[in-house]
């Protein structure tokens, strides 16, 4: 019995190195490796053109927004400094507080500094169940956006992403190999 599986594994009849114990399974391999690599190519290709997966929500549903539009005024500048995580002194973090009215109950709110001014007046939205869930609205952005698409205006193109390119180097390798596991 050990015998034979050692000739099995010599397999010197064989007319290349690659056959022997796998020699059965070469082919289907080399399809299967084949295979992932066109699939790979176009996952690195869709990646490299700035395509992106978001794993953290369990739904891609986008919800509705019920935020409500208000304004805000710039209040107070708040410096706040830390150490540098690089060794290198201290870093500073300018933030800025604002405040908003909704039904008559004042919210204050510290947002990151944007280039803002004390006493600037800024749009936000607001959820109506919970007044404290707000995000900073660019209106003028988004006007501008609408406008752009609406003159059929051609938005800037994605960032393109080397992961992609490596993707597809890597998806061009396994198809090597597995042609190669093929034609031997």
């Amino acid at each position: 019995m050990k015998m034979e599986f050692l000739a099995v594994l010599a397999d010197e009849s064989s007319e290349t190195p690659l056959k022997g114990v796998f020699s059965s399974w070469q082919g289907i391999i080399g399809i299967i490796l084949a295979v992932v690599g066109v699939m790979m190519i176009y996952v690195g290709i869709k990646v490299y053109n700035g395509f992106k997966v978001d794993f953290s929500t369990s739904q891609n549903i986008p919800e509705e927004d019920t935020h409500v539009p208000a304004t805000a005024k710039i209040q107070n500048k708040v410096k706040t400094t830390m150490p540098d995580f690089n060794g290198q002194g201290e870093r500073e973090i300018i933030e800025w507080t604002m405040v908003y009215e909704v039904d008559g109950e004042k919210y204050k709110q510290t947002i990151p500094d944007n280039g803002y001014e004390k006493g600037q007046i800024i749009d936000i939205m607001y959820e109506p169940g919970d007044p404290n869930n707000f995000y900073v609205y660019d209106k003028q952005a988004e006007e501008a956006a609408a406008l752009a698409e609406e003159n059929g205006e051609q938005q800037e193109p994605a960032e393109k992403n080397k992961l992609g390119l490596g993707m597809v180097v890597l998806a061009l390798l396994l198809i090597g190999i597995g042609v190669m596991m093929i034609i031997s």
